[in-house]
């Protein structure tokens, strides 16, 4: 299994460059254009989610298997609904990719031809 990691300070100024991480290595990978863009924006929200929880550092994870498999360690309370959204940021990762899943601080998000 091959991949890539990334770890930084959750830092808002730093959404730019975790999507550009991911958005290379995803492209390295194969993964098709939808998901590299929705994987854009997921590291987007579990980047807010580390600032709106508090988190120190937010790790970054990407790995190559039968599709590709993402790891956030550093989330915060990605289930709580944010003051300023009508929808808590874990429903709309679901929405983008129903495999999301999620044990305390870290999530675990899953293309669809990746194993479970």
């Amino acid at each position: 299994m091959s991949g890539a990691v990334l770890e930084v300070p959750a830092d808002p100024r730093l959404g730019v460059t975790l999507r550009a991480f991911v958005t290379a290595v995803a492209n390295d990978m194969g993964a098709p254009a939808d998901q590299v863009d929705d994987l854009a924006l997921a590291v987007s929200e579990l980047l807010a989610s580390a600032i709106e929880g508090g988190s120190r550092r937010l790790r970054i994870e990407l790995l190559e298997d039968d599709g590709w498999t993402l790891r956030a360690d550093g989330v915060g309370d990605i289930r709580s609904a944010p003051a300023d959204l009508p929808y808590r940021r874990v429903d709309l990762l679901t929405g983008l990719f129903p495999s999301t899943s999620v044990e305390g601080e870290r999530a675990t998000i899953r293309s669809a031809t990746a194993p479970s």
